[in-house]
């Protein structure tokens, strides 16, 4: 009699500071999949392999990173998160879990990807938050900002924006969504689509940024955009560690 196998569905929260990202690696077991797994597997006592919604890079942090993962246990939901917390290192959390139907899928059944960048606008830096926002002492003109940011909504072809070794065929995403809004000293960057080529949402923000600081006119975002070539984007990528995957939604 075959074992009966259950499918859950996780949300994890996660400080990427000292890992190399999420994706395991052949060489080097500091990425946030291979810890994860591994405290699966000792859980259940068999092989984990977790599938998630969005693979982040070096640096980047979750407040709402989804996976799923099979295995032949059954434990009640809140018993998952419990034991499995009692085992993870302290900068990885899982905030809850459920059991889900084996059709469904945390990647190709997403619908978005939520993304919040988060900048300590200030003369003066953070000692604690020091990997957890980027520091920008510049004085940046939010209007701008703002009506440079138009120019990204709707479905685009985004190979201006994406960073060497990007490995998606598909250049062209549909952002839903993006918003730039300031709370006391703290500068936000709110940008949902259905999927991001690779540093796409840093090269966003660095380049409108770069408007902000009166570097570049409004229109500069859109001939970069409309040139659909990434060697046209000569400048610098903001640190990741202001960078931080916020929600997934999925198809109803």
């Amino acid at each position: 009699m075959l074992n009966k196998i259950y499918r859950l569905l996780v949300c994890v929260e996660y400080n990427g500071s000292r890992y190399i990202g999420w994706q395991k690696q052949l060489h080097n077991s500091l990425t946030i999949q291979e810890i994860i797994e591994n405290c699966l597997s000792n859980i259940c006592a068999h092989k984990i392999n977790i599938i998630c919604s969005s693979r982040t890079d070096a640096g980047v942090h979750s407040l709402g990173q989804i996976f799923h993962f099979d295995t032949f246990m059954y434990k009640l939901e809140k018993e998952w998160l419990l034991i499995a917390n009692f085992n993870l290192p302290h900068d990885i959390t899982f905030k809850w879990t459920k059991y889900i139907s084996n059709n469904f899928h945390a990647r190709y059944n997403v619908y978005s990807r939520r993304y919040l960048y988060i900048i300590l606008n200030s003369n003066i830096r953070s000692s604690f938050l020091d990997k957890l926002v980027m520091y920008y002492n510049n004085y940046l003109d939010i209007s701008l900002m703002l009506e440079a940011a138009s120019f990204f909504l709707g479905k685009h072809d985004f190979s201006s924006f994406k960073s060497s070794g990007c490995e998606s065929k598909n250049p062209y995403k549909n952002i839903m969504h993006l918003n730039i809004f300031k709370k006391k000293k703290y500068l936000i960057f709110d940008i949902k689509a259905n999927s991001f080529l690779y540093h796409m949402v840093r090269n966003i923000v660095s380049s409108l940024l770069l408007v902000g600081m009166k570097k570049y006119p409004v229109n500069w975002i859109k001939y970069v955009l409309s040139c659909k070539n990434k060697s046209i984007l000569k400048i610098n990528s903001v640190k990741p560690y202001g960078l931080y995957l916020y929600k997934i939604e999925f198809f109803k």
